[in-house]
């Protein structure tokens, strides 16, 4: 598999999905107390929901202990939750058909949840898991909902009729679902497209200029320190004239690669434009910010990128109190170029600006 050409589409909707897990949980454990509770005032209480309705609350609640414990397990926090629900809704269609169908004509409130496991299951699992998992659920549902009307004293046509609605019925959930979660997966495609660099992959600059308002905001409101690195490779136009753009292209790849290597999970690396790459780096001051700049440009350096020496020139800054994404740009951008000026090949930090008489003359792009 191409690293370069293949996409991981990330879902731009995730972070609010899994935020409202921590609702969820909750209001599932309430859900099943109330039921205990009503059925218990009513008179109601079925030996099925006597046995099941108090583990099942407990453990939504245990879970939502758990999530808030080790929020990096949601996904198994999901995975749990979705196979409390179903056994429960399971459980119940079979009593309900056996039991209580043929005496009335609606079905009981637990079965208002069965559409539940399906939204529960297209927020975990992509869209084609979810769509068979949710086929394989309904299906075990309609198997232990006959099972159990061939059970019961008395099979009458508006126990049918309210068994065939509630089939049709969450067929057409499941359609809508499915639909739904298309347009998502579209959605999160167009999204990672139009935020992501083709050739290299990389955050583009649309999506980095957010990034810097988001971080600038964040570094205002909490008094904590970001840098940003400027990189761009020298003689590039060189490059390309010499070997030719494929060459050029690969050559811009591979940088990208390396860079990324050597970044934190946290920091976030950008094709700037053209041949210059933006890394964003949070909780880090100037120095460390050089330090990090400088092992960026021995990584690029320390071999040849597709059979071509590549060197960077790596200017430095870092946020000031009362800093514009505009002044701070300018002042990595200026130190890039003295970079260049005093060589190429290296770092330069905005602390060590010195400014010339008069800027050296650049050819087009082969700075």
């Amino acid at each position: 598999m191409d690293p370069y050409t293949t996409m991981e589409v990330d879902d731009p909707l995730e972070n609010l999905r899994l935020r409202v897990t921590l609702w969820l949980l909750p209001m599932g454990a309430v859900a099943a107390l109330a039921a205990w509770g009503f059925s218990v005032a009513g008179g109601v209480l079925n030996p099925l929901d006597r046995a099941l309705l108090w583990p099942m609350a407990l453990g939504f609640l245990v879970l939502e202990f758990y999530l808030w414990r080790n929020p990096q397990r949601i996904r198994q926090v999901w995975k749990a939750a979705l196979a409390l629900l179903a056994v429960y809704e399971l459980s119940v269609v079979y009593y309900e058909a056996a039991f209580f169908l043929y005496k009335r004509d609606g079905i009981s409130p637990a079965l208002l949840w069965f559409p539940m496991v399906y939204l529960t299951a297209f927020v975990l699992l992509n869209r084609r898991q979810a769509f068979g998992f949710s086929l394989s659920y309904l299906g075990l549902g309609l198997l232990l909902g006959t099972a159990g009307l061939l059970s019961s004293p008395v099979v009458n046509p508006t126990a049918l009729n309210t068994a065939l609605q509630f089939v049709l019925s969450n067929l057409a959930y499941l359609m809508l679902l499915y639909v739904f979660a298309s347009l998502r997966r579209h959605y999160a495609q167009m999204h990672q497209m139009a935020h992501t660099d083709p050739l290299t992959n990389l955050t583009n600059r649309r999506a980095m200029q957010g990034r810097l308002e988001a971080e600038l905001e964040r570094a205002q409101r909490y008094q904590r320190p970001f840098s940003l690195l400027l990189a761009d490779i020298d003689h590039f136009k060189q490059i390309n004239d010499t070997y030719g753009h494929p060459v050029g292209d690969q050559v811009l790849r591979e940088v990208a690669v390396r860079m990324q290597q050597h970044l934190r999970d946290s920091d976030t690396l950008a094709r700037w434009g053209g041949e210059e790459f933006l890394v964003l780096a949070p909780e880090t001051e100037l120095g460390p910010a050089q330090g990090l700049a400088q092992r960026l440009l021995e990584a690029v350096r320390q071999a040849p990128l597709a059979g071509v020496p590549v060197s960077l020139s790596i200017g430095v800054a870092a946020y000031r109190p009362g800093d514009t994404v505009a002044a701070l740009l300018s002042r990595v951008d200026e130190a890039m170029y003295r970079a260049k000026a005093a060589g190429r090949n290296r770092v330069l930090g905005e602390d060590s600006l010195v400014l010339p008489t008069s800027w050296p003359e650049e050819e087009g792009s082969g700075r």
